[in-house]
């Protein structure tokens, strides 16, 4: 069994380069209508992916968990989690999509719009069989962000992707929801801590960036509370912390006419130097210079 640890962590670009394939965004991805093949080697992406098979049949792992994908099966697979496609047969087919939390973010957040997508790491490693007539409204939007595929340079191209996928991603969610199975008390607890961790997370992550106040606010002890978002979803609650700690820095980071140093401030940093180490040590570039490249 690999060490998750063992194996980096696997961008859009990356992963995409692996299959031989140029793609001109970095926070997003629209798969072709192509046939899909296997063999492909363990990794862990940095993004959200959802996978709804169309034909045919494939075989994969999700943090170890087995699944089987027919037509009409839904699956997702959150930042951080190990995946592996083990068997695929020759006339697999199947709709993807790709994405960053920057890009779901890019221009509002909201905790109502993060509530949504929680299931998308409540349920890693856990597939769902829809009807014919449940995926028909999913592969009807697909379509349409088909389309809209390669008009990369048209007026509004990436805001109306934005809204496709906002519209795609919310009726999975609630499909997500309705037809999850039944799942191990055990697991179900750690789930249900980690959507808690969540909630509290995106109304608090720029006031609050100690553990010991989420374990506080959960009646449960910081180390329990470790072993549970790290049984849920693969991470620990510190990294949670940090990087949504980072997305916040970066919407505010957008609005030119705010002071690196109000940033701080706002983030409760302690001041702008303890700010721009942070920053550069999750991003690898300073403050500034995200600001500038936009």
């Amino acid at each position: 069994m690999n060490d998750k640890k063992s194996i980096p962590l696997s961008s859009i670009q990356q992963t995409l380069a692996g299959k031989g394939e140029h793609w001109y965004a970095a926070d997003y991805y629209i798969a072709r209508d192509e046939t899909l093949t296997g063999g492909m080697t363990p990794f862990r992406p940095d993004y959200y992916s959802l996978f709804i098979c169309i034909a045919g049949w494939l075989k994969g792992k999700v943090n170890y968990n087995t699944i089987e994908l027919v037509p009409y099966c839904l699956t997702a697979a959150s930042p951080g989690t190990q995946v592996e496609l083990t068997e695929v047969s020759p006339n697999c087919k199947g709709r993807y999509l790709f994405f960053t939390r920057d890009f779901l973010l890019a221009n509002h957040i909201s905790p109502s719009l993060l509530g949504a997508f929680h299931y998308l790491s409540e349920q890693v490693g856990f597939s769902i069989r829809l009807t014919e007539k449940e995926a028909a409204i999913l592969l009807q939007l697909y379509e349409i962000l088909l389309e809209k595929r390669t008009e990369d340079n048209s007026v509004y191209h990436a805001e109306i992707v934005r809204t496709l996928f906002f519209t795609f991603l919310y009726e999975a969610a609630a499909l997500y929801k309705k037809n999850a199975g039944d799942i191990p008390h055990s697991i179900s607890r750690y789930k249900d801590l980690h959507h808690q961790f969540s909630e509290l997370l995106v109304k608090h992550d720029k006031q609050e960036h100690h553990l010991k106040f989420y374990a506080d606010a959960l009646f449960i002890t910081p180390k329990y509370l470790i072993h549970a978002i790290r049984n849920a979803c693969g991470k620990t609650p510190g990294t949670l912390i940090d990087e949504a700690i980072v997305a916040e820095a970066k919407l505010l980071l957008r609005d030119g006419n705010l002071l690196i140093a109000d940033i701080a401030a706002a983030l409760r940093f302690s001041d702008q130097a303890a700010f721009s180490k942070f920053f550069k040590k999750h991003t690898g570039e300073s403050p500034s210079t995200f600001r500038n490249q936009l």
